[in-house]
């Protein structure tokens, strides 16, 4: 069988890279003899595999000009069209879409494609709901909500969309398979292996002492990331507890929030060590952070779906605070990762951050199971459905 695995909206803000080159490193690594052939259809360079089974193609300047000239459905759709015919040209039989979620409305315009499809569904609106938003976002939320739920209609349209796979949520992938039949499929968020031989020692780097525990809160920093709650929570903390904490941001901040968190860092007033570092880090930088950090905070504000960072926590047997909601508590609670909160009530932020700094030990998790369940090669085999 001839695979065309595609992505092609990678942006350095964020790991996406990572989803697809680590599915190649993996396939060079496990299935480089099979009579399958692998081709990668991206917009960021990947290190390519040295077996002819792997072929990587890049959208010429044209095609990513003609891209770039729109935004939204109009340009998914000349996504698709572009991603079609390097199908065709290659032969393909079947096409994996990183990120099903762009492709729903072009897909059931499209019903005529001579190969099989599979996704990625990041964002399902099943267990969507709105929290702490006022009564007009509220409204533009549901309606959000139920454009979702057409476009997914739309894309079902197409008799060759043969797997949706929805992250770390098997819950949703019932209800869906209820709804609309059994095109739906569970798939491990996976936690990648880097080959890192030697990480920053992060205490050194940025001079940060012994007696801080370090607390991170890692990816593209935007509203949902919670970081004004997590200050505020700080600032009710005592004096001598404030000594005791690093706060490490970590990652790209979103055009539209650089304003709001950078007031928020300006106005804050504690004792803790604060370090915003604007910028996408590397994977061993990464993997220095979480290995070396003491809690990771994912309190995320209205986010429901898999998040890989308590992964990354996992591996680690780091412990996390995250939201007491969504797919990430559900998570959090079955193999006892860490504690769950209200992100927006900022005194049971500061009473969790009290109890982690006077009883540490008693935060101790073992993420060993976690990061068994959801290797590499549950990822890969799965979304390619090579077992």
């Amino acid at each position: 069988m001839n695979y065309l695995i595609v992505d092609l909206n990678i942006t350095l803000n964020g790991h996406k890279l990572g989803f697809v080159q680590e599915t190649m490193n993996f396939l060079a690594l496990h299935h480089a003899d099979s009579e399958h052939e692998f081709h990668f259809l991206v917009n960021e360079p990947l290190k390519k595999s040295d077996s002819n089974k792997f072929q990587v193609h890049y959208p010429g300047k044209s095609y990513q000009a003609k891209f770039d000239k729109y935004s939204g459905l109009k340009k998914y759709k000349e996504q698709w069209q572009y991603i079609a015919v390097k199908a065709g040209q290659l032969d393909i039989h079947k096409v994996v879409l990183m990120e099903f979620d762009l492709y729903q409305a072009a897909l059931g315009f499209d019903k005529d494609t001579a190969f099989d499809i599979s996704g990625i569904w990041f964002r399902p609106y099943f267990r969507q709901r709105a929290i702490g938003l006022t009564l007009f976002e509220k409204v533009k939320f549901n309606i959000r909500r139920v454009q979702k739920k057409g476009l997914l209609k739309s894309s079902l349209r197409n008799s060759r969309l043969k797997k949706i796979f929805i992250l770390n949520d098997q819950k949703t992938v019932d209800f869906m398979n209820e709804r609309e039949g059994d095109r739906f499929a569970y798939l491990a968020d996976p936690v990648f292996d880097y080959p890192c031989y030697k990480l920053t020692n992060i205490r050194d780097k940025y001079i940060i002492k012994d007696d801080r525990l370090i607390l991170l809160i890692f990816g593209y920093m935007d509203e949902r990331k919670n970081v004004v709650n997590v200050l505020k929570a700080i600032e009710k903390l005592s004096e001598r507890e404030q000594k005791k904490i690093c706060l490490m941001l970590v990652g790209k901040t979103a055009e539209h929030y650089e304003a709001t968190l950078l007031e928020a860092i300006e106005k804050h007033n504690s004792e803790i060590q604060l370090f915003h570092i604007d910028e996408f880090v590397d994977n061993c930088e990464m993997e220095a952070l979480f290995s070396q950090c003491d809690l990771v905070l994912r309190m995320n504000i209205n986010f429901f779906a898999s998040s890989g960072i308590i992964g990354l926590a996992a591996k680690y047997d780091k412990p996390s605070l995250v939201s007491d909601y969504g797919i990430v508590a559900e998570l959090t609670e079955k193999y006892e990762m860490g504690r769950l909160v209200d992100p927006l009530k900022v005194d049971q932020i500061k009473k969790l951050f009290s109890s982690f700094i006077k009883e540490p030990d008693s935060w101790k998790i073992d993420g060993s199971a976690y990061y068994r369940d959801h290797n590499t090669k549950a990822f890969v085999e799965t979304l390619l459905q090579l077992n």
